[in-house]
């Protein structure tokens, strides 16, 4: 009896397991792979795009002379024409996925949304209420002037060099030793002692004249 409860116990979690995969792949693997191949087999338009621009760079190349991405005329020639015109150029753009794997995390934000609602009266949407969790977690701690934990790569690298000789660095490198060395031991009685191997060599030297 044992045995089969065991037998039944691993086979149960092993359904579990499939089943689980099976959700995940209907609800997320398959609808981002549909997105990608749709974006992969749209090179008609990618292709005609490319040829486009290839054709407004030579135009402009055989009229000026040169092309220089710092100096540019966007009447004349844009090189950032199609960033600017469709930010989502060459870009994969997916709905939200419900992934089985975060359903615990979903239903413990859909309950803490809900209670944000009854308590404020007020319709949220999951964006929002994500904004709103995020500030009540930063304002449990205090933000640090430009610290690298709050900005993205860009934005850092945006920051002028003479940030590092900014008083709140200067403060921030005063807190650190400079010396890990120090100890309490005194070694200058060890200093006076001569090595055995320096006495011999003295002694030979003497002994040699």
């Amino acid at each position: 009896e044992l045995d089969k409860y065991l037998q039944h116990h691993d086979f149960l979690k092993a359904r579990r397991k499939e089943m689980l995969h099976k959700r995940w792949a209907d609800h997320v693997a398959h609808p981002l792979q549909k997105k990608i191949i749709e974006k992969v087999c749209s090179y008609k338009k990618i292709k005609k795009r490319r040829q486009e621009e290839l054709d407004g760079f030579l135009k402009h190349v055989n009229k000026k002379g040169n092309a220089f991405i710092e100096h540019y005329d966007p009447k004349e020639y844009d090189p950032f024409y199609m960033s600017k015109e469709d930010p989502n150029f060459l870009k994969v753009t997916i709905p939200p996925f419900r992934d089985p794997l975060k359903k615990a995390q979903y239903d413990k934000d859909d309950e803490k949304r809900t209670l944000l609602q009854c308590e404020t009266g007020k319709i949220y949407t999951m964006k929002e209420f994500k904004e709103i969790e995020e500030a009540k977690l930063h304002s449990r701690f205090p933000r640090i002037s430009n610290s690298r934990h709050f900005m993205t790569p860009n934005e850092w690298l945006k920051l002028p060099t003479t940030y590092i000789e900014s008083e709140f660095c200067k403060r921030s490198r005063l807190k650190v030793k400079t010396n890990f060395n120090d100890c309490s031991f005194d070694l200058k009685p060890l200093t006076r002692t001569p090595h055995p191997v320096e006495s011999q060599q003295e002694e030979k030297s003497v002994i040699y004249k």
